[in-house]
């Protein structure tokens, strides 16, 4: 009986074998650009670079799955970003005069029938209280400083200093957009009905994270406004900004360890390790002329906050795995949706809309996508953008061939598409008012003028 379990073992563990094997030379076979978009899926699904496939390293990577009686490889987000081979089927020329084509506009998904017709407000009435609660709770998590909640508190405790205490409350007093802190919130309610206070929590740790990557954004980018008034680094010094942004950071990650799951812990500490990476990113970018490398930095800067704030408000939720799974990739889709916009915007909107300054992506150097998609039309651009347009006039002339290129457009059909993902994934969730309202916020994010 024995031996026949053995020979059965064996020939099952042959098939998967020559299976995986199989499979493996077709994924030696593919063609470099989807060896790149691979590269560019493992940014946008919180998994580790891969390196170049090597056949003893999978088959090795395979035994000890088998060793480990595991054949499921651990992918939470099923669904890739869109990649430019199929972005490029979903945006339709019509070529019926070459000199004058015409870029076809990407339908916003409009499930509700009510694009358009609410407003923006109205989304945040429903989550108003839990907004202003958020804020006061940040404000005092500011002043009060080093408290002794814990047992294990090493200190009595004590105010924080006056002036650190005024410069890191200066954003939150002027209330900005909040979008980040409103995703979590509605989409606590859309899975637990009500929002408990550790995804309010929650909502305070990613508005305090973000708020204080916008303060070191300043001081990298020399900005010198904010919100319509002076930034922070200008209205004090870049060492006081820098130091500002670190104690938000500080103050965040106690609120943070209040909470006490490991699995929200792990979440909101990648979201941090990914914003510092993707900044560096952008710092070191030499030029490249690469959608790869502009997607990459997206994801990192913008999406993975989005992304673990909404794997952590459904974990906290009590939610199964598919649930988690589905807000995970929501939140992926529309944090790559709403940081395309911002580059769209950095040359479409005016200072005066924004609150901040425009045109400040060419002046840094930054390739961002419509310069990228001009480069289609224009492959002069390319010089300009591996120099970081720093020769006189390389501002002026990439925004003029911008202006004439498709450019613009593309960007807008590129934010669509991970839009509409984003309210795809949202449909697999039970209908709930806030749910809705999540549905007119993706609608919002993607037709914002600011």
């Amino acid at each position: 009986m024995s031996r026949l379990i053995i020979n059965n073992s064996n020939r099952i563990c042959n098939t998967i074998v020559k299976n995986y094997l199989i499979q493996t030379k077709y994924t030696l076979q593919q063609p470099k650009q989807q060896q790149q978009q691979q590269y560019v899926r493992s940014y946008c699904s919180l998994q580790p670079k891969p390196s170049k496939p090597n056949m003893i390293e999978i088959v090795t990577h395979f035994f000890d799955k088998v060793k480990n009686k595991s054949f499921i490889i651990e992918n939470y987000l099923n669904n890739p970003i869109l990649d430019q081979q199929q972005l490029n089927k979903n945006i339709k020329i019509n070529n019926t005069d070459k000199d004058n084509d015409t870029l076809e506009q990407i339908q916003l998904l409009d499930p509700l029938n009510n694009l358009g017709k609410r407003k923006g407000n109205e989304i945040f009435k429903v989550v108003e209280n839990d907004l202003s609660n958020m804020t006061n709770n940040i404000m005092k998590t500011i002043t009060d400083g080093v408290s002794a909640n814990s047992t294990y508190s090493p200190s009595p405790s004590k105010k924080t200093h006056p002036i650190l205490s005024s410069i890191s409350s200066y954003y939150f007093e002027l209330k900005g957009k909040r979008i980040r802190p409103t995703i979590v919130l509605l989409l606590s309610k859309a899975l637990s009905s009500t929002v408990h206070g550790s995804q309010l929590k929650l909502a305070e740790i990613v508005e305090m994270i973000h708020t204080a990557s916008l303060v070191h954004d300043d001081v990298i980018d020399e900005a010198s406004t904010r919100r319509d008034v002076m930034s922070i680094n200008h209205s004090y010094t870049n060492k006081l900004a820098i130091l500002c942004g670190d104690y938000l950071l500080a103050r965040a990650s106690v609120v943070l360890s209040t909470i006490r799951n490991p699995d929200v812990t792990e979440c909101m500490s990648t979201a941090l390790a990914e914003l510092v990476e993707g900044e560096f990113m952008q710092a070191k970018s030499n030029g490249v002329v690469s959608f790869d490398n502009y997607l990459q930095k997206t994801y990192l800067k913008t999406g993975s906050l989005i992304t673990n704030s909404c794997r952590s408000a459904a974990i906290l939720s009590g939610a199964d795995s598919n649930i988690i799974n589905i807000s995970t990739e929501f939140g992926k889709n529309l944090g790559l949706a709403f940081q395309i916009v911002d580059d769209l915007l950095d040359y479409t909107g005016s200072a005066e809309e924004c609150g901040k300054a425009t045109s400040v992506d060419l002046t840094l150097g930054l390739a961002t996508a419509p310069v990228l998609y001009a480069t289609q039309e224009f492959p002069q651009l390319e010089k300009l953008i591996k120099r970081k347009f720093s020769e006189i006039g390389d501002v002026e002339e990439a925004k003029r061939l911008v202006a004439l290129s498709k450019g613009i457009e593309k960007t807008r059909n590129l934010a669509i598409e991970y839009c509409n993902r984003a309210i795809q994934s949202l449909l697999k969730l039970p209908q709930s008012e806030s749910r809705d309202l999540l549905i007119t916020l993706s609608h919002v994010v993607v037709t914002r003028t600011k």
